[in-house]
């Protein structure tokens, strides 16, 4: 299909596209807008998304390779089973190239990714591979973790506010300043060595 033939897209509003299971190579896309489009298994090549917003996009299954993204907000879409890694990033660490609201993020993977102050917030992130990522500063709250990896992950400063259903081992992770709400943050005790007492 024959859809984005310009290199370059610039403040362009992209509305109830579909665009699945096609191929998109060294298209250019800056501060646009998706609105209800569908991508699902679509493979972007050296593309790039700088300041661009998804909304109620359905992404799941696309890939990304050589792909930018730069301050990309996605709100109310799904991104199951994504590879961030495969993209494009920058060789220094960029504040908050990342941000996600009520996103369905389930079997993604972010390992060894520099991505402080990226913005998870309000999402279903089960089963995420986190490993290795610098996620310092990060806005976590109100996301579901089940079955989700942390580990060497960079969370210092990272607000875990209303998030359920993580595991994250204190000693193998950085949390210095950190924020966890209760009951919940009593799961951080379960990789010590330690007995409690619930009476």
């Amino acid at each position: 299909m024959e859809m984005f033939n310009e290199s370059e897209y610039y403040d362009e509003s992209f509305g109830e596209l579909r665009f699945e299971e096609e191929k998109l190579e060294g298209v250019r896309f800056y501060d646009c807008v998706f609105t209800d489009c569908h991508f699902a298994g679509t493979a972007f090549r050296d593309c790039k998304f700088s300041g661009c917003s998804f909304v109620r996009c359905d992404l799941n299954g696309v890939r990304i390779a050589d792909t930018a993204f730069a301050q990309a907000s996605f709100t109310g879409s799904k991104l199951v089973g994504v590879n961030w890694t495969e993209a494009d990033w920058p060789r220094i660490a960029v504040p908050g190239l990342l941000k996600f609201e009520g996103c369905t993020l389930n079997h993604a993977t972010f390992i060894g990714l520099e991505l402080p102050q990226c913005v998870f917030n309000g999402c279903l992130a089960k089963d995420v591979d986190f490993r290795e990522a610098n996620l310092a500063q990060a806005d976590m709250r109100d996301t579901d973790f089940s079955e989700s990896l942390f580990g060497d992950t960079d969370l210092r400063g990272a607000d875990f506010s209303d998030a359920v259903n993580y595991q994250i081992d204190p000693g193998a992770n950085r949390l210095s300043q950190a924020m966890f709400s209760l009951p919940e943050a009593l799961s951080l005790l379960h990789h010590m060595d330690i007995r409690l007492n619930e009476e």
